[in-house]
């Protein structure tokens, strides 16, 4: 967290850095409002890194890969305004929102954020994302919110009044609406409870479930030729990307998975999920004393 919050500590100097040279070719109150909308924002995510809660974690995700865009932007108008390409700064400002963004998306620190809920003995670990909404509706909506929550300001400063109250209207529902899908995935987790854990994942369960300690038979990484089908198992991994892991218990627990149609209520003895960290988890479970 300390590693992000440097990093976003020193963007001026660099995604801003080329930002300003972007603005020399605005007229001064375009540029003195846009520069004004760029320091509310970078203020905005820097306190975010400071409150470890899922609602920052969403924030700061949101806008560290925007500081990409905003660079390569920044660096392309200076070129084709100013008619001139400074490479070294240019590099600099790709690079230090890469890194910056590459930061904030580890899973390292997406735990360490959501961790911030806990209290007393308890420990949150983040879920990977479904396969599906990793590929491509995931990237869609967060550009739907950085365009709509950007483009209206832009228009703003630059003086076009109903295009900027048009842009306002519905790029601020889409960006709300989007922010509020992506918030979704921050509160898929797995919390470490003192009798157990539960798998908290409204996206693939109507409710959350606890796995206690005492019913736990095994947990580990599952066996790639495990039957999916099988009766006694539920799925709710989404098919991530990454290891997916197993816990098996003496008894079985209710799920009610997330479906279109009714609820349906699953008595089952096995349980597929897949967190971040696996690796963390198991180590974490082993402390805990829970079987491996």
């Amino acid at each position: 967290m300390w590693l992000l919050r440097l990093l976003w500590l020193i963007a001026p100097w660099s995604v801003g850095a080329a930002a300003a040279d972007a603005l020399g070719a605005c007229s001064p109150d375009t540029a003195r409002i846009l520069s004004a909308e760029l320091w509310g924002a970078w203020g905005v995510v820097l306190t975010a890194t400071f409150v470890r809660r899922p609602w920052a974690m969403t924030v700061v995700r949101i806008a560290a890969p925007a500081s990409i865009a905003a660079a390569i932007g920044s660096v392309i108008a200076a070129a084709a305004w100013n008619g001139d390409l400074a490479a070294p700064r240019a590099a600099t400002a790709i690079a230090g929102a890469v890194i910056t963004a590459a930061v904030a998306l580890l899973p390292e620190t997406g735990n360490s954020m959501v961790d911030g809920l806990s209290y007393g003995n308890e420990r949150r670990m983040l879920l990977r994302p479904p396969f599906l909404l990793a590929v491509v509706p995931i990237p869609l909506v967060w550009a739907a919110v950085v365009a709509g929550a950007g483009v209206p300001l832009v228009l703003w400063a630059q003086g076009q009044w109903i295009w900027a109250v048009v842009t306002t209207v519905t790029g601020f529902a889409a960006a709300a609406l989007g922010f509020r899908s992506l918030h979704q995935l921050s509160r898929r987790w797995v919390v470490f409870v003192p009798n157990g854990f539960v798998l908290h994942d409204a996206m693939a369960t109507r409710e959350p479930f606890l796995l206690r300690r005492a019913d736990v038979v095994v947990l580990g990484p599952a066996p790639a030729d495990i039957d999916l089908e099988a009766p006694d198992l539920v799925d709710i991994s989404g098919n991530a990307l990454g290891p997916v892991l197993l816990a098996e218990l003496s008894v079985d627990v209710e799920v009610v998975p997330r479906s279109t149609g009714t609820a349906q209520v699953l008595a089952v003895s096995r349980v597929l999920f897949s967190p971040t960290r696996p690796g963390e988890m198991l180590a974490e479970a082993a402390q805990r004393r829970i079987p491996r």
